[in-house]
């Protein structure tokens, strides 16, 4: 008896499907060997491993080729791979119920089982882009509902704190443009003195999904930069430091002050700040890097009601 999926071949889809599931479409510099063997799928369960090890290289393909970050790309293999181990059919063949049931049995949090829902979603809408399925088996379906925890920033008064426990110029310089850029954390690793401009004050750095963008400083910024340049005359990178070496950082003033500090933190602090001074919250997307308003908003989340108020003006004047 045909399957499903051969019914679709059948039916004309049998060109796209080889497309997608060989990735014959050769592009320079793409390696056309499979980064995934069988061996990879180590569930006995998993129907047809060939087939599921050529989809999965070929959705990682497409999401390299869109300039996401190794990071990303490991969320995304991880996740989906663990996923296609737990199944009794083909990846093709999965409908709203075998993902609502492994969902379900997910011995992990809200978070965990929300990181799984966002993978599949993209993975089965690639497919119907890419002509392997007609319509996604996730279609009105609901995600799984996550706490809201309020996300922590670093207080405006703990950065002198975080400044005056620094060793050095290099690692005052570092807390000061994370929190004056509210750059990421592997953003301020990679800074490059050629893209410093210290008559503007702002500094060109290249985002998640390879975008290009212009963070920004202050004066009090600007004066530990040009003592930083004069004395280590940097010609590369600003720090010659990895991201690791830049959390080792973060980490060391953390246990010194009992004040938490990442990268992160001072993202929130930079968004949050930012409204508070009156910035737009389109420009303050843009400075951030965020693909979305959505997620600038989650950054200013800290802003309440106390600052609505101070920033109210009177309709009827």
């Amino acid at each position: 008896m045909e399957s499903r999926f051969e019914i679709r071949l059948i039916k004309g889809f049998i060109v796209r499907v080889a497309r997608c599931a060989l990735h014959v479409v050769h592009r320079e510099g793409f390696e056309s060997r499979l980064p995934y063997r069988e061996a990879d799928f180590k569930s006995p369960k998993a129907h047809s491993p060939s087939g599921n090890v050529r989809l999965v290289n070929s959705f990682i393909s497409d999401r390299r080729l869109r300039g996401l970050t190794p990071r990303t790309l490991q969320f995304y293999e991880g996740y989906i791979i663990r996923f296609v181990n737990s199944l009794h059919v083909h990846l093709l063949d999965v409908c709203k119920g075998d993902i609502a049931t492994f969902l379900n049995s997910l011995d992990c949090n809200a978070g965990g089982k929300h990181a799984y829902f966002r993978v599949l979603r993209a993975f089965y809408r690639w497919a119907c882009q890419e002509g392997c399925l007609v319509n996604s088996p996730m279609i009105n379906m609901k995600a799984p509902k996550v706490p809201v925890p309020l996300r922590y920033s670093v207080d405006l008064n703990a950065i002198p704190v975080l400044l005056g426990a620094c060793d050095n110029l290099r690692d005052k310089l570092m807390v000061s443009l994370l929190a004056d850029t509210g750059a990421r954390l592997s953003e301020l690793a990679s800074f490059n003195v050629r893209n410093i401009d210290l008559k503007d004050r702002f500094i060109e750095v290249w985002g998640k999904g390879a975008k290009e963008r212009k963070v920004c400083f202050g004066p009090f910024t600007n004066v530990l930069l040009e003592k930083y340049l004069d004395k280590y005359s940097p010609t590369d990178v600003l720090f010659g430091l990895k991201s690791r070496g830049v959390s080792k950082v973060l980490s060391a003033l953390q246990l010194r002050t009992g004040i938490k500090c990442n990268a992160h933190s001072f993202r929130r602090t930079f968004a949050t700040e930012s409204v508070r001074n009156g910035m737009n919250l389109f420009h303050i997307q843009s400075l951030l890097g965020h693909s979305s308003l959505t997620m600038t908003r989650i950054y200013a989340e800290q802003v309440n009601s106390e600052d609505a108020i101070k920033a109210y003006k009177a309709i009827m004047r």
